[in-house]
């Protein structure tokens, strides 16, 4: 049996609805009548000639509609119909490092709205959420719930962080910086898309007819929200980092400091034993009744000396 993710993957989705009461009506039904909303994601040829049939959009506009990585934008098209495209993060999968981003189009005017996902649906809408509303109250809630989405993700992420980071710096031997360099990414992501979501949503509040609308001002307020949260998580991430990194060096220069001390204070003890290992005939000191107990503390007595010019100097 199919998941609902596979199911989305593998067929057209389009629902009409009327928006009063939310009941749902052909797609081709929606297109043609007033106050009505369509839903489409990964839209078929058909659907999308219906729906430049209906908003008299030419060859770019569609172009721009199944473009899954369009940059954010807002504009009037020549019938008074708007188009508005913003980008948001899919739900990831759970084999999935890093969420996918995708844009959604919304197109309206005074009569019907469309939502159009290019690929993927990544947000589900009610028919509680929509029911009731205008064609304009509509497009506002749209972009105010997937806004909300977006400074959600950004939260969620920034929490995930928190706790990551911890551990990172509780443990630097063992941190997995490279997990770190992929949150910290999909941050950064989030920040840079939020920024352009309220640059479009900006121009938006400038037509005239979505001047005062409080929805799409909190949803743009939201975006500078999101946007400042995320590149300062960003920024701090680097900076832990940095730090663990730091202390990683920190720790093999500790290392390398004492395998330094070491060989230093062996390396005479080394010397001292080459020399009594030396294959001669007459050796005085060999003959000596004490002369390997007096090498041997010689030694010792000579490492502890170095030990201890070194702990002096405090470069041990």
């Amino acid at each position: 049996m199919q998941s609902v993710n596979e199911t989305i993957k593998s067929k057209d989705i389009v629902t009409g609805n009327l928006l009063a009461d939310m009941r749902e009506i052909d797609w081709k039904q929606a297109i043609n009548e007033d106050q009505t909303i369509v839903r489409m994601a990964n839209p078929s040829g058909e659907v999308l000639d219906a729906l430049a049939g209906r908003f008299a959009l030419d060859a770019l506009h569609i172009k721009d509609v199944r473009n899954p990585i369009h940059p954010p934008h807002f504009t009037r098209l020549e019938n008074g119909a708007l188009h508005i495209i913003l980008r948001f993060p899919v739900e990831k999968e759970p084999e999935e490092s890093v969420s996918e981003v995708t844009s959604v189009s919304i197109l309206a005017d005074d009569r019907m709205c469309a939502l159009v996902w290019p690929a993927r649906r990544f947000h589900h809408f009610s028919n509680h959420d929509l029911k009731g509303l205008d064609v304009d109250e509509c497009v506002s809630k749209i972009i105010h719930m997937l806004v909300d989405y977006l400074l959600s993700r950004v939260y969620i992420l920034r929490e995930d962080m928190d706790e990551f980071e911890e551990e990172c710096l509780a443990n630097v031997n063992s941190a997995d910086l490279g997990r770190l360099l992929t949150m910290r990414k999909e941050m950064a992501t989030l920040a840079r898309h939020a920024r352009t979501n309220a640059i479009a949503i900006e121009k938006l509040l400038t037509d005239s007819a979505y001047k005062e609308n409080l929805r799409l001002i909190d949803a743009h307020e939201h975006m500078h929200r999101a946007t400042a949260i995320a590149e300062s998580k960003a920024e701090h991430a680097l900076n832990v980092m940095q730090a663990a990194q730091s202390l990683l060096s920190q720790r093999l220069n500790e290392v390398m400091t004492f395998l330094a001390v070491i060989t230093v204070v062996l390396t005479p003890m080394g010397i001292i034993a080459g020399i009594f290992g030396m294959n001669f005939t007459q050796m005085e000191v060999l003959g000596h009744p004490y002369g390997f107990a007096l090498s041997v503390w010689g030694m010792l007595l000579l490492g502890a000396m170095l030990a201890a010019f070194f702990k002096f100097k405090k470069w041990w």
